[in-house]
């Protein structure tokens, strides 16, 4: 008689230093290179329109991260359709953030942990400059913990959108170019989008560094006046610890919060739906 031997079973490799290397290139350089690209601004001709192109992209960018990639695929704060769903997650891909699926299952890791171990850019456990840009050259950081994205993984078009987040940013460059030439280029796609991007890492540092608490959430969490305008009400940043789903984020009239009044203007067209809110009792926890 004889006997069958079952050959061993062959387990996934991890992937070498030297490949994890080049996949963290590729995935970082596109936003660090929009970021060098604006040392070009000197050399190229300011025309009336520079200043209206480079806040076109600032907010349009800057609305991608808030309402696309924040709001909705990290906190799903409001209903979409599966059209609009890829449509916001595009916009947002345009910042050069990463793709939707990482950015928002590493903002939901940072919500998990927050300011403990375990959070990829906490400025109380490692200081302020790592939790602004240090965190992003870890290789570590392009893995992505894509367990924590199951509700959104299951979309075909989002893990194709995710892999290769840098065309929709590439389409805004050609369109650009072909709009104003460099100057749209320079002075609108590239100081526009650099901007946005400083903006959204100055939440994980300047927010849980500089500005009051109105709730105790247990971490570094704050409310930045100034974050709160130029980051689209992303800058009440306690507030939005304190109700992470909500949608919502500047919870007082004086709380300036584009970010929402946008996703309002978007449940009047009939896009958005559902959209969550604040518990009523946020107020009544202010610290004594």
């Amino acid at each position: 008689m004889s006997i069958e031997v079952a050959a061993p079973a062959v387990l996934p490799r991890a992937p070498s230093i030297t490949a994890e290397r080049i996949k963290h290139a590729l995935t970082m350089t596109p936003g660090f290179a929009v970021h060098f690209a604006v040392l070009a601004v000197p050399f190229v001709e300011f025309t009336v329109w520079s200043i209206p192109a480079m806040l076109f992209f600032a907010y349009f960018t800057g609305l991608g991260i808030s309402v696309g990639y924040h709001r909705y695929f990290a906190h799903r704060s409001f209903k979409t359709s599966r059209p609009f769903q890829f449509l916001i997650g595009f916009v947002g891909c345009a910042s050069l953030q990463n793709g939707p699926l990482w950015w928002a299952a590493t903002h939901r890791k940072h919500h998990a942990h927050s300011d403990e171990e375990g959070d990829p850019h906490s400025p109380v456990l490692h200081g302020f400059w790592h939790s602004h840009i240090g965190w992003m050259l870890s290789r570590k950081v392009t893995q992505g913990d894509y367990a924590r994205m199951k509700d959104f993984t299951v979309y075909p078009e989002l893990v194709w959108l995710n892999r290769l987040f840098m065309l929709p940013a590439l389409v805004c460059v050609v369109t650009a170019y072909w709009l104003m030439g460099w100057n749209g280029v320079v002075w609108g796609y590239c100081l526009g989008t650099a901007l946005a991007f400083q903006v959204t890492l100055a939440i994980g540092s300047v927010g849980h560094t500089f500005g009051p608490q109105r709730f105790d959430t247990g971490d570094g969490s704050r409310n930045n006046f100034i974050l709160g305008i130029v980051a689209l009400g992303d800058g009440w940043h306690n507030n939005h610890h304190r109700a992470p789903s909500s949608a919502q984020e500047g919870f007082l009239p004086h709380e300036a919060d584009l970010g929402f009044n946008v996703i309002r203007g978007l449940n009047r067209l009939g896009l958005v739906w559902d959209i969550k809110l604040p518990p009523a009792s946020c107020l009544q926890e202010t610290n004594a």
